[in-house]
């Protein structure tokens, strides 16, 4: 074979290595590059199409992952794709269009958690209930932050457990996805049953801040005593609903 055709078909084969190496690189070779508090107890499959078995993170368990990516997308430095979640305590699905530094989007996003701290110690130790979010889209910034929400986040069931337990009932936060004034997250609260009518706001200030604030009425006597605890004795107005408010960070 003459010498160029040989290099012809020298540069041919390291070409096609390149493109396969390319579209199958294992995930496996990539466990370095995880955070600190992101650990996979088995990385599996490729790092377009895999899996990580046992995900933790800072040290809470939360299942198997796996992702279907679309390798021609990180040549404009895109990670695009599907994610799944599957675990006792956290479940998720949804479509990621995020860039190499954690920006971008989650869309179609549907997620379970339950509050039970025999699955997480992370989660209150004398409260149970469960939360939904049905978020059509969920914007990330640097940090990561949160930059815009469009969809619904619900609290199931929610309870208090030992020496006095108590119904404390079910709400719904619905994001419009509308931009805000410095950038805030509105949502609209209300209640979903139980033992207190709740009519407010939930609104998420960046970076981390977040105030909740509206009316709450008890449906019981033993309700209206928890308003009058959580309102500090205030008289309601004209309607009987007590305003409330309280703010944190998370």
């Amino acid at each position: 074979m003459k010498r160029g055709a040989l290099l012809l078909t020298t540069i041919a084969g390291v070409a096609v290595f390149l493109v396969v190496l390319f579209f199958y690189l294992p995930a496996s070779w990539f466990a370095s590059a995880l955070p600190a508090q992101v650990n996979c107890r088995e990385l599996g499959g490729s790092i377009w199409h895999g899996e990580c078995l046992g995900l933790a993170v800072q040290g809470t368990p939360l299942g198997d992952a796996t992702w279907d990516l679309v390798p021609a997308r990180a040549l404009g430095g895109r990670l695009a794709g599907v994610f799944e979640l599957r675990g006792a305590a956290v479940n998720a699905r949804g479509d990621l269009d995020l860039g190499f530094s954690g920006v971008g989007e989650l869309r179609n996003l549907n997620a379970q958690l339950v509050i039970d701290p025999a699955l997480s110690r992370q989660l209150p130790p004398q409260q149970r209930g469960s939360v939904s979010a049905r978020l059509e889209r969920l914007e990330l910034t640097d940090g990561p932050g949160l930059r815009t929400i469009k969809g619904t986040v619900e609290l199931r069931d929610f309870r208090q457990i030992g020496p006095q337990p108590m119904d404390l009932g079910s709400y719904q936060v619905t994001f419009d996805g509308a931009p805000q004034p410095g950038d805030a997250m509105v949502g609209k609260l209300r209640d979903l049953g139980g033992p207190f009518a709740v009519d407010g706001t939930v609104t998420l200030n960046p970076p981390n801040a977040y105030l909740v604030q509206g009316f709450i009425t008890g449906r019981s006597a033993n309700a209206g005593n928890v308003v009058r605890e959580i309102t500090l004795g205030a008289a309601p107005d004209a309607t009987g609903r007590s305003a409330f408010s309280f703010e944190g960070t998370y």
